[in-house]
């Protein structure tokens, strides 16, 4: 019993590490499909070779002995995970997005997944002084119980560990409970008389994983307390921190320097507003989306996807009394952070869903005259949210003459235009009309230049002139978005080139290889 025991904590150990990688890197590499790929990668090379050289120390060593010295090693490399990963992941981050994902996951994780990849081979090793009549069965059984683990780590830290405590002390703390199991381990018994011997390695390890485990449990104390302590009243930019915490879509951080707030998903800045002003945002595109309104006068019933700060959102409402706003949030966390620091308003004409944005266009049955698409998380935008397939569904929750305004960080030509002009001509699809602003490119013209992009879709044939006049009039004074008059300066008419670029579509929307990172 005491060996399944041990195979089952190990496996859910590893699977909890694997999935705590992604959430480690997620603060500097982002959340991309490249993260993922690559500690999944990563922990499945740790694990072959682990798994070689467990049975390697069981056949040379013996391995009732052996298991408790790799489950402290692993233990204590554990613990000082966050440690290394603040040593390494900045400097990981500037080897781009591929290698540095990899390299990254290498430094922190792949030590303590090799030394627990060695605990199956060394269970099915310790099984077989059972006899080799039983030895099918035995390992049979211990890889169930293993990939039981996995499972339960993997559920365990996804639905209730991350959503209840921050990464770098459940990290912590997996490395202090590897340390207890390789106490725990000491209770297994001898495989052999030989094993047994003054000669052995295992006679020797009593000392060593006791030593093991009292390091680790010190170690992990005081990481813990330090983590504790350091409440981190001041980043590294010299903002104060006025809220932290991983969700399950990011680590959300609120700072505050200047009078200015900011809003944080991972590393990435997603909203900032004028603590003297709260309307007024910082950041110059959520007022760009004011935008749609030039191309449907007289909207009425707006729907937001993706709610940040609740910059628009709240603008909106303030700005236009005759509107109705709803707004489509999947992470509850970004919700209460809009309204406790960023002003979120409760009121009837401004209703927060829940929910992922897809699902909601899908089953909602409200008709709308502008939908606004804002739904980057961290610097990585979700492919489900920029098919041809998700375009067809809004259109069909579209009043006649309704508007869509889409939020694209890329640029409008060279290399670096991949993402937009690929959303460009999906967009295409479904309706006539489009009109591209890249905010900013009408000061400096750099057309190559990252930035971020608003693109209005509509099926109604408007004139150019007509829009400018819109636009200059602050469509009739109605508009109060600071410079909002001069935005026409950024309207890109250039001819989008098409024909090199994918259409997205659910079977293929390789987004995460389209988005170009300064």
């Amino acid at each position: 019993m005491l060996l399944y025991v041990t195979v089952f904590v190990s496996g859910a150990c590893l699977m909890g590490l694997e999935l705590l990688g992604a959430r480690v890197l997620a603060p500097v590499m982002g959340n991309s499909i490249f993260v993922w790929g690559s500690v999944i990668s990563g922990f499945m090379a740790a694990m072959s070779v682990g798994y070689w050289l467990g049975g390697a120390i069981a056949d040379r060593h013996g391995a009732s002995r052996s298991i408790g010295l790799v489950l402290g090693g692993a233990g204590i490399w554990t613990i000082a995970a966050p440690f290394v990963a603040d040593a390494t992941l900045e400097w990981a981050g500037g080897l781009g997005p591929r290698a540095g994902s990899l390299v990254a996951t290498a430094l922190i994780f792949m030590g303590p997944a090799l030394l627990l990849a060695t605990v199956s081979p060394m269970g099915v090793r310790i099984a077989a002084g059972k006899g080799l009549g039983r030895i099918g069965r035995s390992a049979g059984g211990l890889y169930a119980v293993s990939t039981g683990g996995s499972i339960f780590g993997t559920l365990a830290t996804s639905f209730w560990l991350i959503p209840v405590m921050q990464v770098e002390p459940l990290t912590v703390g997996i490395g202090v409970a590897l340390c207890a199991l390789a106490l725990v381990s000491l209770g297994l018994p001898a495989m052999s008389a030989e094993e047994a011997t003054p000669r052995a390695l295992g006679t020797r390890s009593l000392t060593v994983v006791l030593g093991l485990s009292l390091l680790g449990a010190a170690l992990g104390t005081g990481a813990l307390v330090r983590m504790a302590g350091d409440d981190s009243t001041v980043n590294a930019d010299g903002e104060a921190v006025l809220f932290k915490q991983d969700t399950l879509y990011h680590r959300i951080t609120v700072t505050e320097s200047d009078g200015v707030r900011w809003l944080r998903f991972d590393k990435s800045r997603q909203s900032a507003i004028d603590t003297r002003d709260g309307y007024r945002s910082i950041i110059r595109y959520p007022d760009y989306l004011h935008l749609a309104l030039a191309a449907n006068p007289e909207a009425e019933r707006v729907l937001v996807l993706g709610l940040g700060g609740g910059a628009v959102t709240k603008r909106m409402w303030r700005d236009y009394p005759e509107m109705r706003i709803d707004s489509v949030e999947i992470d509850p966390v970004v919700v209460d952070v809009a309204e406790r620091y960023f002003g979120l308003p409760s009121d009837e004409r401004l209703r927060v869903e829940v929910m992922d944005a897809r699902r909601y266009v899908q089953e909602t049955e409200e008709r709308y005259d502008i939908v606004i698409v804002d739904a980057y998380y961290a610097d990585a935008l979700p492919f489900h949210l920029t098919t041809q397939e998700f375009f067809e569904e809004i259109a069909s929750r579209l009043n006649p003459g309704g508007v869509v305004a889409y939020n694209i960080i890329s640029s409008v030509e060279g290399e670096r235009s991949e993402l937009f002009r690929s959303i460009y001509r999906t967009s295409a699809t479904v309706w006539d009309h489009h009109w591209v602003f890249p905010i900013g490119i009408g000061e400096n013209g750099a057309k190559g230049q990252n930035r971020n992009i608003i693109m209005l879709a509509t099926d109604i044939d408007i004139a150019e002139q007509e829009l400018r006049a819109r636009i200059d009039s602050r469509l009739d004074s109605r508009v109060s978005v600071p410079g909002f008059a001069d935005f026409d300066d950024d309207l890109y008419t250039e001819l989008v080139p098409q024909g090199d670029v994918p259409l997205l579509t659910d079977d293929y929307a390789p987004t995460d290889s389209l988005i170009h990172v300064n």
